[in-house]
């Protein structure tokens, strides 16, 4: 795992704020976005979270430490 499950945790509740106020960035450009799919967006940006967080890290395997 990318980070301690705490941090995940802080990572997506930081996120839920950032997300609703996509929503009035959307508007004051002119875009119409409903709460549903403001709520699809959000779900599929803390999804990809998640999978990034889960997803083990591949930097480093193979290499030597420069010795």
């Amino acid at each position: 795992m990318r980070v301690s499950p705490i941090g995940l945790v802080v990572a997506i509740v930081i996120m839920v704020p950032i997300i609703i106020e996509m929503r009035t960035v959307f508007v004051h450009v002119g875009l119409d976005v409903s709460l549903a799919e403001t709520a699809l967006l959000g779900l599929v940006m803390i999804g990809a979270l998640v999978l990034w967080a889960i997803a083990p890290d591949l930097r480093g395997k193979g290499r030597s430490n420069g010795g």
